[in-house]
C-alpha cells in the first residue's frame, strides 16, 4: 500500500476495533442476563457466571464481526469524504480500487478471523459452555439443596443441609424418608458427599445416625461412620452430555455419526450448518462494499450522504436477513446451500460493479467527466 492507503486503512481500522468491542459488550451483557439463572438457581459464584457467558462470546462474534465492519466502513469513509480527503487523493490520480483497496485489505483480514472463530474457537468454546452447563445442572447438591431450608427431594423424602460447599458436599445434613407405608427412617451426619458412580447417584453420609420406626412402633437406633443413602429415584442417572449443531467441528458436520444424525432428525441440518460456518464469513467483504457503495458509488456530494447512507444500511439488513432465511431453508432442503454462498457473493459483486463501474463513467470528482472548465477571459 502507498502512503495514502495506509492512512486510509488506520482510519478504518480504530472505527472497527471500537465497533468490536461495543457489539462484543453488548453481546456480553445479553448473553449474561440470559445465564442469570446460574446464580439465583444453582448459587454459583461469580466465576462460574463469567465462564459460562464468556464462552459464548466467540459465536457472537462471529454473528457481529460484519455488522461491525459495516459501521467502520460508514463511519471512516463519512469522516474522510466531509474533511475532502478522498476527493483530495481523487485528484492526485488515486482510482476508486486505490480508495477501496485498504478497505478490502481489512475485510479479508475479517474473513480469515471470522473463519477461524467459527471453524475452531466457536466449537471449542461451545464444548466447554456445555460440559460446564452440564456439570452444574446435574450437581445435586445445587439443584436440590437449598442450606438452611428444608427440600422436598421426592414423595415422602425431605432433605436438610445446614450449608453446602463445591463439590457436593453439604454440613449438618437430616434426612426423613417415610416413603414406606408401615416405617420411617430419620438420618442425621456430620456432613454428606454427593457421589455418583457407576450404576447410581448416592450420597454418602460420614459420622451419623440412622433412627429407625418400624411397622409395630419399635425405635431402632444405628450409629455409623459412612452411610450410602440411594438418590437414583431422585436424580437421572442417564442424563447424558450431547453437543449441538453449533458445538460440532467442521468434519462433524459433513461427516456425522448415526447418532447425531438421529437426534437432529436428518443430515441436512447439519449440512446446513457446515455451509453456514464457510459461507458466512462471505458477508464481510459484502457488508463493507455495500457500505463503500455509499460514497464511492456516483459523484461526490457536497450536501452530504444521509440519503445513500439510509439506502445502504436497509440493503445490508435485507441481504442479512435473508442469509439467515436461506440457511433456516436449507435445513430442509440440501440444494438451497448453494444459495448460502450466491447471495453474499452476488450482492458483493453488485456492490463493486456501482463502486467499479459508475466510476468509470464518472469519477469522484465531478468535473473529471470532461475536460475542466476554460477560464473565461477578462473583459
Amino acid at each position: 500500500m502507498i502512503l495514502v492507503q495506509r492512512y486510509m486503512f488506520r482510519q478504518i481500522l480504530g472505527p472497527f476495533v471500537t465497533a468490536v468491542t461495543a457489539f462484543a459488550g453488548l453481546a456480553l451483557l445479553t448473553q449474561s442476563l440470559s445465564n442469570i439463572d446460574l446464580v439465583s438457581n444453582y448459587r454459583e459464584t461469580a466465576l462460574i457466571f463469567v465462564k459460562v457467558t464468556a464462552l459464548a462470546l466467540p459465536h457472537l462474534t462471529a454473528l457481529l464481526l460484519p455488522f461491525a465492519l459495516f459501521v467502520a466502513t460508514l463511519i471512516s469513509l463519512n469522516r474522510l469524504s466531509g474533511d475532502s480527503e478522498i476527493v483530495v487523493a481523487s485528484s492526485s490520480g488515486l482510482s476508486r480500487w486505490g480508495v477501496l483497496a485498504p478497505l478490502m485489505r481489512l475485510a479479508v483480514y475479517a474473513v480469515i478471523a471470522n473463519l477461524a472463530l467459527n471453524l475452531f474457537v466457536q466449537p471449542m468454546a461451545y464444548r466447554e459452555m456445555r460440559r460446564s452447563l452440564h456439570e452444574l445442572r446435574t450437581d445435586v447438591a445445587a439443584s436440590l439443596v437449598r442450606p438452611g431450608a428444608f427440600s422436598r427431594l421426592g414423595p415422602g423424602v425431605t432433605l436438610y443441609a445446614r450449608d453446602t460447599q463445591p463439590g457436593g458436599r453439604m454440613l449438618g445434613v437430616f434426612i426423613n424418608d417415610s416413603r414406606a407405608t408401615d416405617a420411617s427412617a430419620t438420618y442425621v451426619a456430620r456432613e454428606g458427599v454427593v457421589v455418583r458412580a457407576e450404576t447410581r447417584p448416592a450420597m454418602v453420609l460420614v459420622d451419623g445416625s440412622l433412627q429407625q420406626l418400624d411397622a409395630d412402633g419399635t425405635l431402632n437406633f444405628l450409629e455409623f461412620e459412612r452411610y450410602e443413602f440411594d438418590l437414583s429415584d431422585f436424580v437421572d442417572p442417564t442424563e447424558a452430555l450431547f453437543f449441538k449443531d453449533s458445538d460440532k467441528f467442521l468434519y462433524e458436520l459433513f461427516n456425522p455419526e448415526a447418532a447425531a444424525v438421529a437426534r437432529t432428525r436428518g443430515a441436512e441440518r447439519l449440512l446446513a450448518e457446515a455451509h453456514y460456518r464457510l459461507s458466512a464469513p462471505i458477508y464481510n467483504i459484502t457488508l463493507m462494499l455495500i457500505a463503500a457503495a455509499a460514497f464511492l458509488a456516483g459523484q461526490h456530494s457536497r450536501l452530504g450522504y444521509v440519503r445513500r447512507v439510509l439506502i445502504a444500511i436497509g440493503v445490508a439488513l435485507m441481504v442479512r436477513l435473508a442469509g439467515f432465511a436461506v440457511q433456516s431453508a436449507a435445513a430442509d432442503q440440501p440444494s438451497l446451500n448453494a444459495l448460502q454462498y450466491a447471495l453474499p457473493a452476488g450482492a458483493g459483486l453488485i456492490a463493486l460493479w456501482l463502486i467499479l463501474g459508475v466510476g468509470r463513467r464518472s469519477r469522484i470528482l465531478p468535473w473529471r467527466r470532461g475536460r475542466p472548465p476554460a477560464a473565461k477571459a477578462a473583459p
